[in-house]
């Protein structure tokens, strides 16, 4: 006999839960307005040392994410 993990069925009461508020979690994304978070506007604002340290943080994590690629290739 098949033995049944907690985790299958753990995923299945989430399934079901999804299922049953799919209404509200449709409402909650037309609802949510990411007219304003998609846009570069708040970085325009920021003085010249937050823009240098995003620029530098968006740097670090692709040079990570390019690391990370190569590495796992081999």
């Amino acid at each position: 006999m098949n033995q049944i993990s907690f985790k299958k069925i753990a995923v299945a009461v989430a399934v079901i839960f999804a299922l049953s508020r799919t209404r509200q979690i449709v409402e909650f994304f037309k609802d949510l307005d990411l007219g304003g978070i998609l846009t570069l506007e708040p970085l325009r604002r920021t003085p010249e040392e937050g823009r240098f340290l995003v620029t530098v943080a968006v740097g670090v994590l692709v040079v990570v994410v390019l690391w990370s690629l190569v590495k796992n290739r081999k």
